[in-house]
């Protein structure tokens, strides 16, 4: 339970392959969050490192430029600025991995 917030901050990863992992309500800087797989099972803990909204990703592990970000198990984006774990993941660190989105 996250006490400042009142809450205990889950997230879903969809795939062991996952780079990211998808909140299911905000989290702040700072608040830990309890990550499970498709099965309700946790898998991991997390440190969000700056605030994250709801249903946003946060990262599993830290990613270097030019490397490819997995979700649903799949490509989804190229990393475009260095991702630390417990970062938010988003259009400023990465570019979609579909034709011309983002680009």
């Amino acid at each position: 339970m996250n006490a400042a917030h009142g809450h205990s901050v889950r997230a879903l990863c969809m795939s062991d392959r996952d780079d990211v992992a998808c909140v299911l309500m905000p989290a702040w800087a700072g608040e830990m969050i309890d990550v499970y797989d498709t099965k309700g099972i946790e898998v991991d803990q997390v440190k969000a490192h700056g605030d994250v909204p709801r249903f946003h990703k946060v990262a599993l592990r830290s990613l270097c430029v030019g490397e490819p970000l997995h979700k649903y198990g799949e490509v989804i984006g190229i990393v475009s600025a260095p991702i630390s774990r417990g970062d938010y993941v988003h259009t400023h660190n990465i570019v979609s991995a579909k034709v011309g989105v983002g680009r």
